[in-house]
């Protein structure tokens, strides 16, 4: 055949492929497919959340003076009672010893007062005194008695004082800068009183704010008996470099009122601790897992057609024939979305290449 000629049946060849197809000429589709699982199923949310210490207390003086001994590095650990600061505690000891002094001479009227009465109640069963001189011999009893308890008061009181002179951690934790250096006059309020502050990092608290309409979700989900609270929602704590904190927390504190201005829930998790790795005032993610669904069907949002009849796959039979379908959306996540109704598992659909399939058409599937 003539050079030329060939040429010019080739491109008629090719055109008639190309336009004028016929059914032993089509090209079978190939998509890719998956086939429907049921599993459980719990929806989360991700949120921004700020790391606080899940104890942090002032410590404060209770007693004025000038500070005479910091017992602490800045920044360490202490325990619950360690004595942090010392106040002049000669004042408060002298204090404590005068009225000890006073007790122990309101106890020396007391007693006596206890002999007198004894004495003068067997004479009056005698009639060897008065009834005058009995209720005197009783006064003087009852009055030595006040003076005696208001004396053990006094000393309770005098001591307490020199025990605040030791200033001792309320908690175990972490301590911050001192504030007042030794030797200042310490007062007991205003800035003055404020010595230092402790926090404890172990467990760790997040808060953190809900958006309502995540809340209103997952109640409508246990609403229509699709889904059951467990003990505790558990969270997963994420840092700002996207690693995620090896322990898993547990939501401790949901608010019980919507802020009307944001909109939002405040809550709290507790995460342990034990190396201090998280710090208190990080800004971190925080996922919390919801209710959870029992044989959920999940499948990829690439799967699902928007159509005026509503959510749409395509459903490949055994035969490899495709055929669309109605599902209802539950809910949609961040990659897939939770069905309803429509699916069944054990079911293939199609999750890449619906856009170049039609009813009836049988497909290839994609290899691996």
């Amino acid at each position: 055949m003539h050079k030329k000629c060939y040429f010019e049946f080739l491109l008629a060849f090719c055109l008639a492929c190309v336009f004028l197809p016929t059914k032993g000429w089509a090209v079978t589709p190939v998509v890719r497919t998956m086939t429907v699982e049921a599993k459980d199923i719990s929806p989360t949310g991700e949120y921004v959340g700020l790391t606080t210490g899940s104890l942090s207390v002032q410590v404060r003086a209770q007693v004025g003076g000038i500070l005479r001994k910091r017992n602490f590095t800045e920044g360490d650990f202490v325990k619950k009672g360690d004595v942090l600061f010392m106040i002049d505690p000669d004042v408060y000891k002298a204090g404590a010893d005068r009225a000890k002094a006073k007790m122990n001479q309101s106890l020396a009227v007391y007693e006596n007062a206890k002999r007198e009465w004894a004495r003068v109640q067997n004479l009056y069963g005698q009639n060897a005194v008065s009834q005058r001189d009995r209720d005197k011999a009783l006064s003087n009893l009852d009055s030595a008695k006040a003076d005696y308890e208001a004396a053990v008061a006094v000393v309770k009181d005098a001591n307490i004082q020199l025990e605040y002179a030791y200033v001792k951690a309320p908690i175990s934790g972490f301590t911050s800068k001192e504030y007042q250096t030794e030797g200042n006059l310490i007062s007991t309020s205003g800035d003055s009183s404020l010595l230092t502050e402790i926090t404890q990092m172990d467990p760790i608290y997040v808060e953190f704010s809900l958006p309502n309409i995540d809340l209103l979700r997952f109640q409508r989900l246990v609403t229509l008996g699709l889904a059951a609270w467990g003990d505790n929602p558990a969270t997963v704590l994420k840092f700002v470099d996207g690693t995620n904190y090896d322990k898993i927390g547990q939501i401790n504190f949901f608010d019980h009122k919507v802020d009307p201005i944001t909109s939002v829930i405040k809550a709290r998790a507790s995460f342990p601790n034990p190396d201090n790795l998280v710090l208190p005032g990080q800004f971190v993610r925080i996922s919390v897992s919801g209710p959870k669904l029992v044989n959920a069907i999940a499948i990829p949002k690439s799967s699902i057609l928007q159509t005026q009849q509503g959510a749409m796959v395509m459903v490949v039979d055994p035969s490899n024939k495709v055929a669309s379908r109605k599902i209802e959306v539950l809910f949609n996540r961040k990659e897939d979305a939770i069905v309803r109704s429509g699916l069944k598992p054990g079911e293939r659909i199609v999750t890449e290449g619906i856009g170049k399939i039609r009813d009836g058409q049988v497909v290839q599937e994609v290899k691996p």
